[in-house]
């Protein structure tokens, strides 16, 4: 199952009971290194500050790597992790594109026989279609019968005949342009709904969503994509929503007692130390480890 994540603005007063964790946007995504309140007197957390383990560097806004980087990397996945997933795509777009051909086969082969039939009857080769064609509009005998019928000469209905196909493929092309406009027009405000919805759902990737038949049919019936997706993965969306507003509501009450904690002393002279970073565990103290367990019991995220 794809693991989904929710956009940092996700607006968590709709899970949060008061809606008062979400107010002012204020809070990260994890759960920054916290000391315990201090209280009177007790004397403050001399490990507030100490930032544990490797520290991860975000990368800078928009950077992605060259192309050869990125076409390195995109080989590597589809020839190795995700090998199965891309072939399975690919062997899943030829199908899909090879329907249409094979519906035009077998109408085509059940259609040989009576091309054969005419062929044979006006001395051209089955595969001429032109030639058939203008055979068939040549012959008088297929307009005599009507032609009695409607009291009038062979040629007049001949020409009648020639006017209604003409029309009714002139109809066809115009309501071919307009249903592909109408696709066009379509696909455009799915790929404009696509990328709003990727502002609430980074993870969200159209492509793989289309292979889902429900999800198609949803968008078909005419359901904003948004709803359509929510549908289709409500069982992950709620659970992640719900993790993702306590981590929210834990990192507010976080910053605000770090908030409190930094506040200088009445009188004091100086400001609080820089922080430091302990990432060797062989130098951990047992005050170290004391403040490491303490941390990682209220959910913060330790990589050593």
């Amino acid at each position: 199952m794809r693991k989904l994540t929710l956009a940092p603005f996700f607006n968590i007063q709709l899970f949060a009971e008061g809606g008062g964790a979400a107010a002012g946007g204020e809070g990260a995504a994890a759960a920054a290194p916290v000391a315990a309140p201090q209280q009177p007197g007790v004397k403050s957390n001399p490990l507030a500050d100490v930032q544990y383990g490797k520290q991860e560097s975000a990368p800078a806004a928009g950077e992605k790597g060259s192309a050869e980087e990125r076409n390195s990397r995109f080989e590597e996945l589809i020839k190795g992790e995700f090998k199965d997933l891309y072939d399975a795509r690919v062997q899943n777009t030829i199908r899909e594109r090879l329907k249409g051909n094979e519906a035009t086969v077998q109408k085509y082969n059940a259609l040989a026989p009576v091309l054969d039939l005419l062929a044979g009857k006006y001395g051209v080769e089955a595969d001429n279609i032109e030639a058939l064609s203008k055979a068939i509009e040549e012959d008088e005998t297929f307009y005599e019968d009507e032609a009695l019928e409607k009291g009038l000469t062979v040629q007049q209905v001949k020409e009648i005949r020639k006017m209604q196909r003409e029309n009714a493929a002139l109809k066809a092309q115009v309501e071919e342009r307009s249903r592909k406009e109408n696709a066009d027009a379509t696909y455009a405000a799915w790929m404009q709904q696509a990328e709003a919805l990727k502002q609430v759902y980074p993870s969200f990737d159209f492509a793989t969503e289309a292979q889902n038949e429900q999800f198609r049919r949803l968008l078909q019936s005419g359901i904003p994509l948004q709803t359509a997706f929510e549908v289709i993965h409500k069982d992950e969306i709620i659970p992640a929503a719900m993790q993702y507003t306590a981590k929210q509501v834990e990192a507010k009450v976080a910053n605000n007692v770090r908030a409190g904690q930094k506040r200088p002393a009445e009188g004091a002279a100086g400001g609080r130390s820089a922080v430091q970073v302990k990432s060797d565990p062989s130098k951990f103290t047992k005050a170290d480890m004391d403040e490491i367990a303490r941390r990682v019991a209220r959910g913060e995220r330790i990589v050593l």
